[in-house]
């Protein structure tokens, strides 16, 4: 359910920009950056120039959503119920998620040393998340999940089997070390 929801004005401006973050089972937390035009309505811009005005953490009720529609919804809601006060018409804007695949890389590693990586290539609006263990330990224990938008990130993570000294544990949230998300 990670995603990033951009939001543009009549006039193709970026107004906003929503990330939402599921790292924790139970969880969710979420940033967003509001941008302002660099330069006024009466002047013509064709760059679409925009900087960020403010900057601000989320912290949303979890809630386990049932499909992409009802995500749609709920962050159009957020985002009018956040920013409202600044929309000066709110059927003029468009929300938009990027099709473009997203890499979120996690660094897994505990009081015992580095267990490996984890690598999840997603695409919210296309529904799909690809996520590879790769082991510190042993080529052998790498583990690939495929699985939908509607999975958290950290329900692929706990399915991952970590073999330790002939125990297969599951692997913690808590040894989690999520890394800037490439695009």
């Amino acid at each position: 359910m990670d995603r990033t929801l951009k939001i543009y004005t009549k006039t193709e401006h970026l107004f906003a920009e929503f990330t939402f973050h599921y790292d924790h089972p139970g969880r969710a937390s979420g940033h967003y950056t509001q941008y302002r035009r660099l330069y006024n309505d009466d002047e013509e811009d064709e760059s679409k120039s925009v900087f960020p005005l403010m900057q601000m953490d989320l912290y949303p009720q979890f809630r386990q959503f049932e499909s992409i529609d009802q995500i749609k919804a709920h962050d159009v809601e957020l985002a009018k119920n956040e920013l409202g006060r600044d929309m000066t018409d709110p059927r003029g804007y468009t929300y938009v998620y990027d099709p473009t695949p997203v890499l979120l890389r996690y660094v897994v590693e505990n009081h015992r040393g580095c267990i490996g990586m984890i690598n999840v290539l997603f695409s919210f609006i296309d529904n799909t998340k690809e996520v590879k263990f790769l082991s510190a330990t042993n080529p052998r224990y790498d583990f690939d999940i495929s699985s939908n938008s509607l999975e958290t990130n950290v329900s692929c993570i706990v399915r991952i089997p970590w073999y330790t000294d002939r125990d297969v544990r599951e692997i913690s949230s808590h040894d989690l070390k999520r890394l800037e998300p490439w695009y």
